[in-house]
């Protein structure tokens, strides 16, 4: 009897200990994914003042650098990440029109 109670204890302890490992894990990787979709956000609205100064050049750096946290931030949503694409390339586009016709 003293056994199965002994082995019923280290059974839960395992499960509590495999538990709390799996999730501490999970706000790991939560908080990583926060932390680059927020980055991306603020590249998003570097980009967007950018393109009201018409500075093209800056807004293709940051659409770029946006797109690489989203990448990171492991999305599983692929238009999100579609639209900063393309987004991305319309604002490299106009960056090199514009240096191209100075």
């Amino acid at each position: 009897m003293k056994k199965s109670v002994r082995l019923s204890l280290i059974i839960v302890a395992a499960v509590a200990a495999i538990s709390t490992t799996v999730a501490a894990s999970t706000f790991v990787q939560s908080n990583e994914k926060f932390h680059e979709l927020e980055r991306a956000v603020r590249l998003q609205n570097l980009s967007d003042i950018a393109v009201r100064n018409n500075d093209f050049a800056l807004a293709c750096k940051a659409q770029t650098e946006a797109e690489k946290a989203l990448s990171q931030a492991n999305l599983p949503s692929e238009d999100v990440v579609g639209m900063v694409d393309k987004s991305r390339v319309e604002l490299c586009s106009k960056a090199t029109k514009v240096i191209v016709s100075k």
